[in-house]
């Protein structure tokens, strides 16, 4: 019987033994949203898993940005620590937060710079002062379609909106039919030109927003929206549609049908010009990082290229820069983010550059874009400022022993070949191990008792 305890023992031991050494600490470091009013605040938010410590550098200091309380909260499951630095804007407008490095638990974590904006909030009153025609109005209630812009550029988006109207004053209860969702997929149909690209927004709740129209006040109800991108120099009809409501009259329900006014978007062709079919349209501007200002020869180094903007972005490509003499650039990690009703999104291309050879460098004539800019309604370059000052020896080839860098010859590399996970393997063999154990255990512990009932 001790036998078994001991096994016993010793399994549950060495089961706890290779979960701890599994177990790996996991951090993030997650911004608040990037679009924010005067009276909000702006955080920073550290999620470190898997470990009971959390020793953390202290957080940054921001211009036009008042460094306010952090908050530190613990969890038991998952085993780890969520500690949140709040800043509150001290203005309005548009700031850049500088990239910044964090040392949580001994390791360094940098994160990059972004664009914030901080809206005053009389830029966004709850109510605004419209002009729209009621021609279709009934019961004091209407249906009516917002276009953006009624005329573009190929390729330069446009975005519609659609919105019920009641007033304020409205006696008679209205309320969206319970097929809601199908009359705005069938509304998104009709409206969709084959000859443009849609992008739908997800309104998921259907607020009233206090509106004023003619100087009577509304409530406004957005059901649906889309930004549309023309391929030719069509113009787009946009056809009417109607809205089923129900009402209620002396506690008796009926179907009413609201329809809007038809519309036409003209779409003017984009001058001439060697990459006339290739370049996007919109409105964009470049954000540039650097990993470190100390760049060495054999030592690569991050460098990112990011364009921010109203466009497109399913066309925004960035011609990676071909090795010379001076640079190998290996190629761009690319993330896009797309927020859901915000009027710009951005893309990132982020490169592992190796310098091959000292000497001062302008990295416009490696990194450029050029685009349709529809504000200035010509062709634009959104170019690199960076000035690059590179020390050390001359390396012949970046495969060469003087070059020591880790990415050296990643380009090379067999990606066909299935790499193995030593962890998991680690993992199974462990799990194997105490399996064969408990078995054994088991059979020990079998073969000990027929062993005592024999001998008595």
């Amino acid at each position: 019987m001790n036998c078994l305890k001991i096994h016993i023992f010793y399994i549950f031991l060495l089961f706890f033994v290779a979960n701890i050494a599994l177990a790996q600490e996991d951090v993030k470091i997650e911004l608040s949203k990037k679009n924010i009013l005067l009276d909000e605040n702006f955080t920073i938010k550290v999620i470190i898993r898997n470990t009971d410590k959390s020793d953390i550098s202290t957080f940054p200091e921001f211009p036009n940005f008042s460094k306010g309380a952090k908050q530190k909260v613990f969890s038991k499951n998952p085993l780890g620590y969520t500690i949140t630095q709040i800043y509150t804007p001290t203005k309005e407008g548009n700031f850049k937060i500088p990239s910044f490095i964090l040392t949580v638990n001994n390791k360094n974590y940098t994160n990059e710079s972004i664009n914030l904006i901080v809206n005053s909030p009389e830029d966004n009153p709850e109510e605004t002062n419209e002009t729209i025609s009621l021609e279709k109005a009934k019961n004091n209630a209407f249906l009516a379609m917002n276009v953006s812009k009624n005329k573009v550029y190929v390729g330069e988006g446009f975005r519609i909106s659609l919105a019920f109207y009641v007033s304020e004053s409205n006696t008679i209860k209205m309320d969206f039919a319970d097929d809601l969702n199908a009359q705005v997929d069938a509304i998104a149909k009709k409206i969709k030109s084959p000859d443009c690209l849609e992008q739908r927004m997800l309104i998921s709740d259907l607020k009233g927003v206090p509106t004023i129209i003619n100087g009577k006040k509304y409530l406004s109800y957005q059901f649906f929206e889309a930004i549309y991108f023309p391929l030719n120099n069509k113009s787009i009809y946009i056809p009417a549609v109607e809205l089923r409501m129900v009402q209620t009259i002396k506690n008796e329900k009926e179907n009413i049908i609201f329809i809007d006014i038809p519309k036409t978007i003209s779409v003017l062709d984009l001058p001439d010009h060697p990459l006339k079919d290739k370049v996007s349209a919109g409105n964009f501007s470049l954000v540039e990082q650097i990993e470190t200002r100390k760049i060495n020869t054999g030592k690569s180094f991050s460098y990112s290229f990011k364009i921010v903007g109203d466009g497109n972005f399913s066309t925004v490509n960035v011609t990676s820069p071909t090795d010379d003499s001076f640079f190998d650039f290996y190629p761009p990690e690319i993330k896009e983010n797309n927020p859901n009703g915000q009027p710009s999104s951005e893309k990132l291309f982020r490169y592992r550059i190796l310098p091959k050879d000292s000497g001062q460098y302008q990295f416009d004539k490696y990194f450029f874009w050029v685009f349709f800019n529809t504000k200035k309604e010509q062709y634009d370059t959104l170019k690199s400022a960076l000035k690059l000052k590179v020390l050390g020896k001359t390396i012949a080839e970046k495969d060469s022993d003087a070059s020591n860098d880790i990415f050296a010859g990643i380009d090379k590399l067999d990606t066909s070949r299935t790499e193995t996970n030593y962890q998991e393997v680690l993992k199974n063999i462990s799990n194997l191990l105490i399996i064969c154990m408990l078995i054994g255990s088991l059979y020990l512990f079998s073969w000990g008792r027929k062993k005592k009932a024999n001998n008595e």
